[in-house]
């Protein structure tokens, strides 16, 4: 379980770092016609963001290889869903609400009541 647990962190990881490069690159642009959009697409840094997102999921192949499903996508997704809030207070400086606070704590203890009732079944 732990190394299910490990494969999950790695590819939120991933796919929030590769993510994050394309959120920074869009930073001031507005993809208005083809063009733009072509140009932006063929940037080297979106190309490596396009392949560490790749590199995400085939991670996560490897974490579903590893545990039950039911355990796997709601841990990974979990993971996923605290770093991109923690990427975009920190990096990107969003604002969050209380509201989002008492979300996140939510999603975070459901994330753990979901895994404790998996590992007794797994």
């Amino acid at each position: 379980m732990i190394k299910a647990i490990l494969f999950c962190f790695i590819y939120a990881l991933l796919n929030v770092s590769g993510a994050a490069i394309i959120k920074y690159n869009l930073k001031g642009r507005a993809l208005v016609v083809f063009n733009d959009w072509v140009r932006f697409l063929f940037q080297t840094q979106i190309i490596l963001a396009f392949v560490i997102i790749f590199l995400s999921a085939l991670v996560l192949f490897k974490a579903l290889s590893s545990g039950n499903f039911t355990f796997i996508i709601p841990v990974a997704v979990g993971i996923n869903f605290i770093l991109t809030v923690a990427i975009g207070y920190f990096i990107f400086k969003d604002h969050l609400s209380i509201g989002s606070y008492f979300g996140l704590l939510m999603i975070i203890t459901g994330i753990i009541i979901l895994s404790l009732n998996n590992t007794k079944h797994a």
